[in-house]
């Protein structure tokens, strides 16, 4: 099955943040993420974090987002570092705001292949 891209994915393929292009991960970049991902998605799912979102289209909030980031800082850090061929380190000196919108953008423009795999961990 052939899925539609909403407008704002046809639109907006690419989101710029300061100085930063976050685009939506290739197919390749799925295996470099997989074990991220995984183990990000594995501790959300123990928690229950997650289970707002899976069915919901709005965005994920600021308070879920810092809880994903409590629990899993080392595998958010590499998937954001992969995402934006950044450095590690590089992305712990971003300025606050900076650093949640980068993160927002990922999980949004990704939204999808997320949920799809949140769904799969049940």
């Amino acid at each position: 099955m052939v899925k539609k891209k909403t407008d704002e994915q046809v639109l907006f393929s690419d989101i710029i943040v300061d100085d930063i292009k976050v685009s939506p991960w290739a197919f390749g970049t799925l295996f470099e993420l997989a074990e991220s991902l995984d183990a990000v998605l594995d501790k959300a799912a123990n928690k229950g974090i997650l289970d707002n979102i899976v069915n919901d289209s709005e965005s994920i909030s600021y308070i879920t987002m810092a809880r994903i980031f409590a629990l899993a800082n080392e595998e958010i850090l590499s998937i954001i570092a992969i995402t934006i061929d950044k450095s590690v380190d590089e992305i712990k000196n971003f300025k606050m705001d900076k650093g949640i919108k980068v993160a927002l953008a990922i999980f949004n423009l990704n939204r999808d292949v997320i949920k799809s795999a949140f769904k799969n961990t049940k």
